[in-house]
């Protein structure tokens, strides 16, 4: 009986001993002065633009115009209300009618949600200024 008890109140002060301690590399070598966290701004630019030119010689990746990633948006975005306004007809049609329809409403939701999940992470991708 105080088994259970026992052995939850154990690992809850477990979890939470561990989820206090510090995380800490034991590996990394000491640094004297914090000296490998400054670096020289020249460096980092010439990293950068070596960076660009490999993204720029790319091979393989599909570029699509901003005209078109707009209408794949609109596309995704018209099935997006159309989910919504299915899934409220369908809940409506159940609390409103009586009308036996409970998996449709939650197959529509799925795939509203779903969609709505990929049209907010293609948006994301496409135009959000990185």
């Amino acid at each position: 009986m105080y088994l259970p008890r026992l052995l939850f109140t154990m690992m809850v002060v477990i979890t939470f001993g561990l989820l206090a301690t510090p995380v800490t590399d034991v590996n990394a070598a000491p640094d004297p002065g914090g000296q490998a966290a400054t670096t020289s701004s020249s460096e980092d630019i010439q990293a950068i633009q070596t960076f660009n030119k490999l993204r720029d010689n790319e091979v393989g990746i599909l570029k699509v115009e901003a005209q078109k990633k707009h209408k794949i948006l609109f596309i995704m975005g018209v099935g997006l209300l159309l989910g919504i306004l299915t899934t409220a007809g369908l809940g409506l049609a159940m609390v409103l009618g009586d009308k036996p329809v409970f998996m449709w409403h939650m197959a529509v939701a799925g795939i509203t949600v779903t969609l709505a999940i990929a049209h907010a992470v293609t948006s994301m991708i496409w135009f959000f200024p990185f």
